[in-house]
């Protein structure tokens, strides 16, 4: 029995052996391709075609794209048949047909990329451009981005007198529309207007969120004491992606505020034996630093100020009165800026010989 026991651990052992460091199937290695470029859009400006888009930050399998080798932009110029207009190119004839126009280096890449494709001396009325775009790490390309296509066309020049005013609700930006467009042609090319500001150092910004028409602005959204630069471009389309002119004239404003606030209103008197008490309705401006009292004998054609520092309630006792003189009374609100309002209807009043 204790031999069997022997043969048997042995034999099993020798099996374990021969089954351990079997080698399974070979797996081919892993190959990763770059995501595509994403948001990619196009939209003319002037005499240049205007290419943006978005680099990829991953591969297909969703790990990290550490590193972008190169950016090549790619082109298919067609002629802008009546039919092809609305016609996409599929991605297979873009492949075969296209030509390789640009190529971004390592070292000019950012996440966010512009590539201007200047039109000057071409005949691109007649022509319709698509492009595409490969990502490459340093072994593989990506797939060809979303195509892109756009029919190139004649530009309005930009609109002049360009204007802005400050009032105490908004700043009103004027402008003068374009008389022709770039080549000279005439009626201009415009269906509408796009504003845009931009403070200190900053990249301007549209204000409008839709094309305004005629001439005139009224931006809402702003702070007194700060400077603010506007300019108009006018839009050959209606909708966006917008074709626009080039900048107007930039007008520069410091939104200062000269607005005095409102009179106050509601002003009552109570007399006692030694004061002459007033009150009044609070004013509504957010800026309001305070009130003013202002009193005036009634021989007299001046008003004195009782308050040299403004009062922040909206009620004041004169005890500084003498019986039998009539006084009369107005109140003036400054805001933080020291507009003063003008002053409000004047009341008058005396203190009380006795009680009753």
């Amino acid at each position: 029995m204790k031999n069997f026991f022997s043969v048997f651990l042995i034999s099993n052992l020798i099996l374990f052996c021969l089954c351990c460091g079997k080698k399974g199937n070979i797996l081919p290695p892993l190959v990763r391709f770059p995501q595509t470029a994403e948001n990619v859009s196009v939209v003319q400006k002037t005499d240049q075609i205007i290419l943006t888009w978005q680099n990829p930050t991953a591969y297909e399998d969703g790990s990290t794209l550490s590193m972008i080798e190169k950016i090549e932009i790619w082109i298919f110029e067609g002629i802008a048949a009546e039919e092809a207009e609305t016609a996409e190119i599929p991605v297979a004839e873009f492949e075969q047909t296209a030509e390789l126009l640009a190529t971004i280096t390592e070292d000019q890449i950012q996440e966010s990329m512009v590539y201007s494709y200047d039109l000057s001396g071409k005949d691109y009325l007649s022509k319709k451009y698509t492009f595409g775009l490969r990502v490459k790490d340093k072994k593989r390309y990506s797939l060809f981005s979303v195509l892109v296509s756009m029919k190139p066309m004649i530009l309005p020049l930009p609109p002049t007198e360009v204007v802005a005013a400050v009032f105490p609700d908004r700043i009103e930006i004027t402008w003068n529309p374009p008389i022709e467009n770039r080549d000279k042609s005439s009626p201009p090319n415009v269906k509408g207007y796009n504003i845009y500001r931009s403070e200190g150092e900053t990249e301007p910004q549209r204000l409008n969120a839709s094309l305004t028409e005629g001439g005139k602005y009224e931006d809402r959204n702003f702070v007194f004491g700060q400077t603010y630069r506007y300019f108009v471009r006018a839009s050959a389309t209606d909708t966006s992606p917008y074709f626009e002119s080039e900048d107007s004239e930039g007008m520069e404003i410091l939104a200062k505020d000269t607005f005095a606030p409102e009179p106050p209103k509601g002003l009552i008197s109570v007399a006692g034996q030694a004061v002459l008490a007033i009150s009044w309705d609070a004013n509504a401006e957010e800026d309001l630093e305070g009130y003013q009292v202002w009193r005036r004998e009634e021989e007299a054609t001046e008003f004195c100020l009782l308050t040299p520092d403004p009062i922040k309630e909206g009620a004041y006792n004169d005890r500084a009165v003498e019986k039998g003189t009539m006084y009369a009374y107005a109140v003036t609100a400054l805001d933080k800026d020291g507009n003063e309002s003008q002053k409000s209807k004047t009341i008058s009043d005396r203190i009380r010989e006795r009680l009753r």
